[in-house]
């Protein structure tokens, strides 16, 4: 309400500023169009209709009453119709959207008043000075010149009103958005030459620039400026411009300078939008990470506790349980009591097979008494491929078995599903396992890569099988490089990761 207050004053005021280069108030009524609520338009056009009737009944601009009442209303419902058209009217729409539409608003209205106001004052005075098509161009070109000039100063300041304000020298590119005006007071004290447009168009470039640089608020304010220099500063070569020449240039040069400075906006608003979900995708994946490491450390934790009860109890139980047979075979004298206890004793130690198995497979015992290094050349593994006919062949490098204990497990567990894949499925006879761990001044580099012979195998993408999966996860709990190749298992699975050892950590 109080800008609708000083509406009026406005009003007058720019319409004494206003000249045959540019008609401001036009862009009065546009920006103040859009920053109002639209429930308040009508109130809007009653201020703006009376100011005009008084201004006009004592200019008697129009000798037809008719036609006065024509010329006070129009204007604003072609600007209202348009805006509240194609502009999709929003005061919450962000500049960088709403310049864009603005400016188209404000040149299709300018087109319709335009005619509207030449007809108006054809039929007032049944002649027109300038002719009908200079007259056309002269209403249109005022209009939009004066909507260009004004709506995005009333923009940048309506901004400053709110939350999202910028700080007060920002706006003026620190001093740098009177360069445009400058150059052209410059360019003015030189000789006169026989193109009076050129210094006009050499003062543009830094207008431009300000855009690329500095945004549309700052160009905002370095054209006003560049505008309020060609209106109050007499410049020969202004005044040898061909008329509707200036506001032609100066028009269609703001508008696409603006532009330029919405889409530098728009593309800083972005890549500062991008930058956070990068952040914040980071600070998610580290996250994950540790939640993978402490879930594979308590998985890790839970396995040693049921492997160890599994060979305390059960495995003590069926112990006990052999020897108890065996007692009972020495005394026992019947041949089919002797050949069923011999049957039972053998699955009995068939059973606790398997269960020295399950209890490997769970945590094997191999990799907290020996290490790393001798659980991958001289475990698990090599047994089971043996029994499966492969040849299996191991090189370990580097001080793997001061590894911390999570990657410890999680490398393990990788060569362990590797293993029991190639066993199940195939490796063409053969499966290699490289380990190796370079020192280096920042973080020791681990490479593994575990080779077989079976060739290029078939692999879903949507479903890739659960063994490896799990690779993928292990990899993942301890922030490693992971690779599969299903064309060639040279090699099959590829690891790679940096990581500290704890002596590493001490050095400065």
């Amino acid at each position: 309400m109080i800008g609708l207050a000083l509406y009026p004053a406005a009003w007058m005021a720019l319409l004494a500023a206003s000249s045959t280069l540019w008609f401001l108030p036009a862009g009065l009524r546009l920006g103040t169009l859009w920053l109002l609520p639209r429930r308040l338009w009508p109130v809007m056009a009653g201020v703006e209709v009376a100011t005009l009737l008084a201004w006009n009944a004592i200019g008697l601009d129009y000798a037809n009453p008719v036609n006065l009442v024509l010329g006070a209303v129009l204007p604003w419902c072609v600007y209202a119709t348009v805006l509240r058209g194609i502009g999709r009217h929003g005061r919450g729409t962000p500049a960088v959207k709403a310049l864009p539409r603005l400016f188209a608003v404000a040149f299709v209205a300018a087109v319709f008043n335009s005619i509207l106001l030449t007809a108006i004052d054809l039929d007032d005075s049944g002649m027109l000075g300038a002719g009908l098509p200079a007259t056309l161009v002269s209403f249109a070109l005022g209009d939009f010149a004066g909507s260009v000039l004004l709506v995005p100063i009333m923009l940048a300041l309506a901004e400053q009103v709110g939350p999202k304000r910028h700080p007060w020298p920002e706006l003026a590119a620190w001093g740098v958005a009177v360069a445009p005006a400058a150059i052209v007071l410059a360019l003015a004290l030189l000789p006169a030459i026989e193109a009076p447009i050129y210094p006009l168009a050499m003062a543009l470039l830094p207008l431009f620039l300000l855009a690329h640089r500095y945004g549309w608020r700052a160009t905002a304010v370095a054209y006003g400026l560049l505008c309020v220099t060609l209106i109050v500063v007499p410049l020969p070569f202004a005044s040898a411009l061909q008329p509707g020449q200036l506001p032609l240039l100066m028009g269609m040069a703001g508008c696409a300078a603006l532009l330029l400075g919405v889409a530098t906006d728009a593309l800083r608003t972005q890549r500062r939008e991008m930058d956070e979900i990068v952040r914040a995708l980071r600070r998610r994946g580290v996250e994950l990470t540790l939640a993978a490491n402490r879930m594979a450390v308590l998985q890790e934790q839970e396995r040693r506790r049921i492997g160890v009860e599994l060979h305390d109890q059960i495995g003590q139980d069926m112990t006990a349980i052999a020897t108890r047979l065996r007692i009972v075979e020495l005394t026992a004298s019947n041949p089919e009591v002797l050949k069923g206890l011999s049957s039972i004793s053998s699955l009995i130690t068939s059973a606790h097979g398997h269960l020295r198995e399950v209890i490997d497979k769970l945590h094997p015992a191999v990799l907290d008494r020996f290490g790393l290094s001798r659980a991958i050349a001289a475990g698990p593994f090599l047994e089971l491929l043996r029994d499966h006919g492969v040849l299996y062949t191991s090189r370990v490098q580097g001080r793997v078995d001061q590894l911390p204990d999570n990657i410890a497990s999680a490398l393990y567990r990788i060569c362990q599903e590797a293993v029991t894949n190639g066993a199940r499925h195939g490796c063409g006879g053969r499966m290699h396992i490289r380990l190796v761990l370079l020192p280096s001044p920042a973080a020791s580099e681990l490479i593994l890569e575990i080779e077989d012979h079976a060739g290029a195998i078939a692999v879903d993408p949507e479903r890739p099988g659960r063994g490896l999966l799990n690779i993928r996860d292990r990899a993942d709990a301890i922030d490693a490089d992971y690779r599969f190749n299903p064309d060639s298992g040279m090699p099959r699975h590829w690891v790679h990761l940096w990581v500290r050892l704890p002596d590493e950590e001490l050095e400065p």
